[in-house]
This record gives C-alpha cells, sequence and structure tokens, in this order.
C-alpha cells in the first residue's frame, strides 16, 4: 500500500468544498481559517465552516469562492505556516464530478490501425499520465514510455504511428502524488495471466465466420443449458482429446462407450442455448499450467479478454481470441446460441483492480462510514450508477456482442447493479440483436446503492420488464428450500402447494398466490444451478431413506416440472443425469474430481437422459407450452385440482395455435399409484403416460379412469 507522509491531508470533497483531516498528535490541532494557494501563488483566505473531532483526528470543512478544477495543481496552508497538497477527495462520487468529466465517446483505450494506434486513457483525477511500452512479451524490465496528454473531458490520450499489433503495454497513473501501474481496462487483449495490455489486430480473426440462425421469436422458446468449458469436458472419460479448453468444447464425434459427449451430446439433447460460467479473463488459474489450481471464473480481471487457461497457447493474445470465437461459430453451425456468464458487479480484489489504480475511489461504492461496500460478499461492489462505471459495462457488453456474436448475457449477482444501466443494457443490445436475451441473479443484496428501489432484484422486475430473473420462488416450491434442509418441496413430498399453480404459470400472479413478475417470459424456472447443492444431492439430504429408484423419480418429476412450466426453462449441466457433487453444496474450489461431468454416469442413465430428450421434444413440439404473456395465460389456462398429490393445467382453445383442442399436464408426488377421474370427458391421448412416449402413435386413455404413476408426469392431449 502507497503512502505519502504529510503534516496533515487536505481533500477536494466538493468543486467548491475542502476537507482538513489534521491528527490530533500534530503540534498544531486549533485552527481558525486555512489558505488555498494557486499554482500561480495565489492566495485565498477560507474560513473554517465545520469543525468535527474524533479520537484521533480533527475534521475541518471550507468553502472556496471559485469552482475548483481538477486539472490545476493546489496547495493547502494552515494558519501556522504548513502546507499540503490538496488531493481529489470525495468530489468523485458526486453527481457534478459525473456531470464535468464523464466521457460518452467510444475510443477508449487501444484504437487500432495498421499505420497508427491511439491510446486514450478515462482518468480525470490523475495529476500525469505515461504509457508505457514493453519491448518482449514476458519481459517486465525492458520498457519505454511516453507522457501523454490531457484531451478533455478527463481523458488522456497519445498516439503512436506505426504498427503496433501485438504491443504490449500498460499506463501509469500519477494521482495525489503516487505511480500506479494499471492494465487498460478496455484491453482486449492481455499478456498469460492476464499482466500487460495487448494491442491487437482483430481482423487477422476474421477468417472465423459468423453464422447467422434464424432467430428465437421469443424468450420461452430458449431451453437453456448452463456448463462450464472446462467440467464439461475435463473428465478422464468425456472422450475430448483438448480437454479443458475452447477447442475441446466444440470437439466432434466425442464417445464414452457408446455415448456421445460434448458438442454431440447438446446437439442431441435437443436444448437451445449454451450458458457458458465465465470465460473473460479472471484469477485464480496459472494459465501456463491450468490443472494445477481449479476456478469457476467469478474472479474479474480484465473483463473484454477471454480466459488464458481455456486456450492451448495463453501466451499469444491472438491464439485465444481466434479459439473463442472459433468454438462460438461451431455451436452456431450446429444451431446452438452461447450466452456469457458476465460479472460486473465486483473485481477480484478491489486494491489492485486496474479500476481503482486509475481513479482510485471512483468505481466501487462506499458505505455511509466511507468503507467499501460488499454486498457482494468480496469487498467490493461496482458502482454501476455512476456513469463512467455503467458506460464501461455497456461498452463491454456491446463489444462482445458485435466481436463475438454472443446471444445472451447472463448477470451474476445482477441485484447490485442498478435498474437504469440494466434497462439501458437491454436498449441498446436489442439494437445489436434483437433476438438476445438478458437475464440474471436478482437477489438484494446490502450494497450501498439507495434507495433500493433502484437495485435491479427481483422485487423491481416492473421496471426491468425486458429482464428475466432466476425464480427461486419456483425452485425452492419444487426442491425445498436452499437454506433448510428440513423444509422440503413438491417433489419430496409437501403438500402444502396452493402456491404452486402460480409457480406452473410463470409466476405472474393468475391465482393471487405469487406474483413476481409482469409477463412470464421474465421468469427462470430452474431447480440447481452450479451454486448451491445439485438437485440429486439436495434429495439425499431430505429423504435419504428413500431407494435410489425412488429419488430418481423425485429427480425426474423436479426436471420435468422445470420443462413444462411457463418462463423460460434452465437445466443445470449433468441435471439429466442425477449429477452430484458428493454432497458439496459449493464446489468452486473442489477441483475436477468434484467438478468434472462424470460421463460414465451419464451412460449408466442414460434412459433417463432419453426421458429428459422427450420432454424438450414435447415442449417444442406445442407452441402454447411456450406462451409468454400473462394474457395468453389467462384466456387459454386453467389450473388442475383433482387430487391431493397433483398439480398441473389445462390449455384450451388451441385449435389455430397448435391444431389440438386441449391439452393437459399433470405432476404427481404421491408414493401410489392412483387414478383419477375425468367424468364425462373422452379423446384423451397419451403425449406421456408417466412410464412411455407415445407422440409417433396416440394410446387413447380410459374415460374415467385415468392412472397416474406415482411420483410421476403425465401429458394428454385432445384432438
Amino acid at each position: 500500500m502507497f503512502h505519502i507522509k504529510r503534516a496533515y491531508e487536505a481533500y477536494i470533497d466538493g468543486f467548491q468544498e475542502i476537507t482538513m483531516i489534521i491528527p490530533k498528535s500534530n503540534k498544531h490541532t486549533v485552527h481558525s481559517y486555512f489558505e488555498l494557494i494557486y499554482e500561480d501563488n495565489r492566495k485565498t483566505k477560507l474560513p473554517i465552516v465545520t469543525r468535527i473531532e474524533f479520537e484521533r483526528f480533527i475534521k475541518y470543512t471550507v468553502f472556496t469562492p471559485e469552482v475548483l478544477l481538477l486539472e490545476n495543481k493546489y496547495e493547502i496552508e494552515d494558519e501556522f505556516g504548513v502546507r499540503t497538497d490538496l488531493q481529489v477527495g470525495g468530489v468523485i462520487r458526486s453527481n457534478d464530478f459525473d456531470e464535468k468529466y464523464a466521457y460518452d465517446g467510444e475510443d477508449l483505450g487501444a484504437g487500432y490501425s495498421s499505420h497508427s494506434t491511439q491510446f486514450k486513457l478515462w482518468a480525470p483525477t490523475a495529476s500525469k499520465v505515461k504509457l508505457r511500452i514493453y519491448q518482449h512479451h514476458g519481459d517486465e524490465e525492458k520498457f519505454t514510455e511516453k507522457l501523454m496528454e490531457r484531451d478533455g473531458k478527463g481523458t488522456w490520450k497519445v498516439v503512436i504511428d506505426q504498427d503496433c499489433d501485438g504491443l504490449v503495454y500498460n499506463y501509469l497513473v500519477c494521482v495525489n502524488l503516487i505511480w500506479r501501474e494499471a492494465v487498460d481496462p478496455y484491453a482486449k487483449a492481455v499478456t498469460l495471466n492476464g499482466k500487460n495490455s495487448v494491442v491487437i489486430d482483430l481482423s487477422k480473426a476474421s477468417h472465423v465466420s459468423k453464422v447467422n440462425n434464424p432467430p428465437q421469436s421469443k424468450y420461452t422458446d430458449c431451453i437453456i443449458y448452463e456448463a462450464s468449458i472446462r467440467d464439461f469436458t475435463s473428465h478422464p472419460l468425456s472422450g475430448v482429446h483438448k480437454k479443458g479448453s475452447f477447442e475441446g468444447f466444440h470437439e466432434k464425434g466425442t464417445t464414452y462407450n457408446e455415448l456421445s459427449t460434448g458438442l454431440d451430446y447438446l446437439c442431441q439433447l435437443g436444448v437451445t442455448h449454451i450458458e457458458l460460467l465465465p470465460f473473460f479473463d479472471f484469477e485464480g488459474i496459472e494459465e501456463n499450467n491450468p490443472f494445477q489450481s481449479y476456478n469457476w471464473g467469478y474472479n474479474p480481471l480484465n473483463f473484454n479478454a477471454p480466459e488464458g487457461s481455456y486456450s492451448l497457447k495463453p501466451e499469444e493474445p491472438m491464439t485465444r481470441i481466434t479459439e473463442l470465437k472459433k468454438l462460438i461459430s461451431v455451436y452456431h453451425e450446429h444451431g446452438l446460441r452461447i450466452i456469457m456468464d458476465v460479472v460486473y458487479n465486483h473485481v477480484y480484489e478491489l486494491q489492485t483492480s486496474n479500476f481503482e489504480k486509475i481513479v482510485p475511489g471512483y468505481y466501487f461504492r462506499q458505505d455511509e462510514r466511507g468503507l467499501p461496500s460488499n454486498g457482494t460478499g468480496v469487498g467490493n461492489d461496482f458502482a454501476s450508477e455512476r456513469l463512467m462505471a455503467r458506460r464501461f459495462i455497456l461498452q463491454s457488453l456491446k463489444y462482445w456482442t458485435e466481436e463475438y456474436d454472443i446471444d445472451g448475457f447472463r448477470f451474476d449477482l445482477m441485484g447490485i447493479l442498478d435498474t437504469d444501466t440494466m434497462n439501458q443494457i437491454v436498449t441498446e443490445l436489442t439494437i445489436l440483436k434483437p433476438e438476445i436475451i438478458i437475464f440474471g441473479e436478482g437477489w438484494d443484496l446490502n450494497t450501498s446503492l439507495s434507495p433500493s428501489s433502484r437495485k435491479a432484484t427481483i422485487n423491481q422486475s416492473h421496471q426491468l420488464p425486458k429482464i428475466g430473473f432466476f425464480n427461486d420462488k419456483f425452485r425452492d416450491g419444487i426442491k425445498g428450500s436452499t437454506f433448510s434442509v428440513q423444509e422440503i418441496g413438491f417433489i419430496q413430498g409437501n403438500l402444502n402447494h396452493d402456491y404452486l399453480s402460480d409457480l406452473l404459470l410463470g409466476s405472474v400472479g393468475i391465482n393471487n398466490q405469487v406474483s413476481l413478475f409482469q409477463e412470464p417470459y421474465q421468469s427462470i424456472n430452474y431447480v440447481e444451478s452450479h451454486d448451491n447443492h445439485t438437485m440429486w444431492d439436495r434429495l439425499k439430504l431430505s429423504n435419504g431413506k428413500d431407494s435410489e429408484e425412488l429419488l430418481k423419480k423425485r429427480h425426474i418429476l423436479g426436471t420435468s416440472i422445470v420443462l413444462f412450466s411457463f418462463g423460460v426453462p434452465f437445466i443445470h449441466s449433468g441435471q439429466e443425469f442425477f449429477r452430484t457433487k458428493e454432497g458439496i453444496e459449493n464446489s468452486y474450489n473442489s477441483g475436477d474430481t468434484v467438478n468434472s461431468i462424470d460421463w460414465a454416469r451419464a451412460e449408466r442413465e442414460s434412459s433417463y437422459i432419453n426421458i429428459v430428450k422427450e420432454f424438450i421434444a414435447i415442449r417444442k413440439r406445442f407452441n402454447c407450452l411456450r406462451f409468454s404473456l400473462k394474457e395468453e395465460i389467462l384466456r387459454h389456462i386453467k389450473s388442475v385440482k383433482v387430487h391431493q398429490n397433483i398439480i398441473g393445467y389445462r390449455i384450451i382453445g388451441i385449435e389455430e395455435i397448435d391444431g389440438v383442442k386441449e391439452i393437459m399436464v399433470l405432476f404427481h408426488n404421491g408414493l401410489k399409484d392412483t387414478t383419477i377421474d375425468l367424468g364425462i370427458e373422452d379423446n384423451w391421448e397419451y403425449v406421456w403416460d408417466g412410464n412411455k412416449h407415445y407422440v409417433e402413435k396416440g394410446i387413447k386413455a380410459e374415460c374415467n379412469k385415468l392412472p397416474i404413476p406415482l411420483l410421476s408426469t403425465v401429458v394428454l392431449v385432445k384432438y
């Protein structure tokens, strides 16, 4: 931690407000005025306005007659002739600061052309900025430096008139007399382990073609499958040669015994979108030896550069870019779309963050005591409400969308971000790609953003009408509370399920029980993700005395509810074959033995994978199962109450939509086979009877005697 020894500290806390902090150990602690000294040695006497005594220091406040400019150098002198430099302080967290210094250009970073590169940095509180150019990759001893010039709105720039492709650089920024070296936050490429910025000629990756797929017409057409590039390919039996890499994730023809793995497996499963855990540059992995340690990737370092540990040649900045682009292109060729898991809510470490080095105190929230806000639980909360923080997020997302052809974004701890930022993200990204899907974790965390209605939480979903939210009420209602094993859900046998009918119907308050969203498409329906226990491990805790057969039936029932409820279904990788993490609730640091997808387990449970494939095929077959609007639910759907252990719904009036009169979906959590009475109704045919699939050839259900197997799902259609 750098520190300059001063007799006392003086800060610009407003454009006409100065705060002095006088240690009680000083000879003089009682003051009646201070003097502001300008660069030309003019002096202005400033009487004390407030004096507050603390345990170890005294705080004085004065006001200046003139507006202070951060471009100028000032000093403060007390009435006893003791001087100190005037530092930039709390002014940077004011609205006035944003209005005066926020830069709305999109040319920050290294603007490359074959004949010159412009380097531009936003650092309004800096007194000097240098561009440090390293002579060779990995050689931090040999470098040259170029002084950058102020360029308005707090920016600094320098132009190098040559082809700079591959040039390694950082910025040196002097703020309050302290020099710090920082990687360019806007860098599109970095050296090994993200230590240096690299100028890159992106046209060299133009040979990786973009593939135009027919767009999804609505969010609820999506079936999201969450996976980790490393976990999905790292198992010894995965059949993938280039394990844990961008390249390995799109290998074709990989198998374990007769089971397809990897890309081929995902194509056969029938999902539409692959949500990948973070693949931007993150901390925690030695990129030259990635299997020496393990990390999910929620430790952001460089937001606009691909992670090196997934590259076969992490020391080559261009290689990781082309490898990632190839992955996305191949998936697009196979009709699958890629969702990027992004972590703009925090950085790996505040003090070493490039943002903090460049504009100290600006990019991160502080609490009422002036300490870093910690709603994220990692020691820092990104201040998305500040204009340049917001603009960084927006420009980063637009870059990933345009350059890499990303199809959607999943926002980690989205509730830390503010509603204005999230709505602006939707506006700007849908211009670039109208079918893009945007959703996130809307948890209400204790961050210093006031009022709470500004936080992008699930409680503010009405302010964020085009954004999806992980539906934790759905999750806990189906598989039990994430935080209490004693609180069981429907699949474990809970009969107190009056509110579940609303969860099935999009959580939009159809039956006045659960009203989280304005429209069903905002509900991301899930029962497991990379966080917390897998559903299998949760069932082992709550229903450990059950036979394995019963546990599997409960599990498949839970997955069927995800796929046949209204909203956007979300499946965690391996959920379809009872993924286990050996009971570990949070496996972010548990290594490959726990986190790798177990393809031997998948092969053993292939019959259950086929059931999930059938459920996905049924969802895709009927448009009415993908209604996305509340008015459609109100017009066509009625809840079914035929048995204390059964929940479900009927869809009516759908001849023009699906060419059938009605569809009925029933979920049974009882431990005995049962029969329900359909009254005088007839002409129902099975689509799924709880045991077998009859899509091609309809089998009629007997009137008045509809058998419902224990722990099962039944889907019927009436022509």
